[in-house]
């Protein structure tokens, strides 16, 4: 799909090009660095899924946001063409158009690194009276992979121990690429885990299934002491709460997972796609969701939110509050526009 739209970008660029009188030679290397380009993108998405390291996924990320700066350029071209009534294109037109692409693409970067926190503040009665609140930190989206850097973690974990959370959760997509050389990276979680005063859970998202070594994923991830729940449940009897982690492989059910008098506590959900379990209707006080990446880019995030049945950030759905976050990194290129990622800050505070 991306290997036929960066051709179709392409023809669109090369025939403004032509239009503009740019050099015969210019055109062809530009069309050559086209299909080669369409080449390594197939390449490397197979190297990548087949041969997993550090190599692979550079090599992707890097073919993936050439389709991107071109798509943007298609953009900028077509929208000079517009405000210029689509009459000849000039070579100064060729210059307000790169112009407009270097802007957005430069800012595209920036704000793919720009992580902040959202601070959501949700009252329920159904905490212990001795309780006064409960802070869930929760992480999704962060696709570890082999343009994803140390310093952005860092600047990730500032923000979740800063927050000092009560429980900390990692809501799917964590990783994109072989983990096994993020040593750095998972010992950074480990503490934040350990940290957490009433644990550390997560669940899988689908970028967990998109390798071959998905079950070394979970277990590596359960032995940097997060609970790895696929469809289970978990009680915390001090908090009156239920914690329910779903498979992103399944839509999943809630019910098999509750008890008899489970309506008298908090029902917590975590389900990486925001999409809400079947019979979901007043059995569940709180669904935590990632997947959308709020689009990455503008407008994108309006198109994801309609096929995924969601909301972006927090929404009121069948009797309970279901919150659905930017994510805390990117997929594919390090770009984002107009979707800021963040890490989700939820505050429980007891109504009683």
């Amino acid at each position: 799909m991306f290997g036929l739209l960066l051709i179709v970008t392409s023809l669109y660029l090369r025939m403004k090009l032509q239009q503009a009188g740019v050099n015969s030679l210019v055109l062809k290397i530009f069309m050559a660095f086209t299909i080669i380009s369409v080449i390594v993108y197939e390449t490397a998405f197979f190297f990548k899924k087949f041969y997993p390291g550090r190599s692979g996924e550079i090599l992707y990320a890097a073919i993936f946001t050439v389709i991107i700066i071109f798509l943007l350029a298609s953009l900028s071209f077509g929208l000079v063409d517009l405000l210029t009534c689509f009459k000849k294109f000039t070579r100064s037109k060729i210059i307000i158009a790169l112009a407009i692409t270097s802007i957005i693409s430069i800012y595209g970067f920036c704000e793919a690194y720009f992580v902040r926190p959202v601070f959501i503040e949700l009252k329920t009665n159904k905490l212990p009276v001795d309780i006064k609140k409960i802070r869930l930190v929760y992480l999704t989206d962060v696709h570890l992979g082999g343009i994803y850097t140390r310093w952005h973690f860092d600047r990730v974990m500032n923000i979740v121990n800063e927050a000092k959370p009560d429980i900390f959760i990692l809501a799917g997509d964590i990783v994109d690429g072989d983990i096994s050389y993020r040593e750095y990276e998972l010992n950074l979680l480990r503490a934040a885990a350990e940290n957490s005063k009433y644990g550390a859970f997560a669940v899988n998202g689908n970028h967990e299934y998109y390798h071959i070594f998905e079950e070394d994923v979970e277990n590596i991830i359960r032995e940097y002491g997060f609970d790895y729940l696929i469809d289970e449940r978990r009680e915390l009897q001090n908090l009156n709460m239920v914690v329910i982690g779903f498979d992103d492989k399944k839509f999943g059910w809630i019910s098999p997972y509750l008890h008899e008098d489970d309506h008298k506590k908090f029902i917590l959900v975590i389900k990486h796609r925001p999409g809400l379990p079947n019979d979901a209707e007043n059995n569940f006080d709180l669904q935590i969701s990632g997947h959308t990446h709020n689009g990455q880019f503008w407008p994108l995030g309006y198109f994801k939110n309609l096929s995924s049945k969601s909301s972006q950030g927090l929404s009121y759905k069948s009797g309970g509050v279901v919150y659905v976050s930017s994510g805390a990194g990117f997929n594919g290129p390090a770009m984002r526009i107009f979707a800021r990622p963040e890490v989700t800050i939820i505050d429980l505070v007891n109504e009683q």
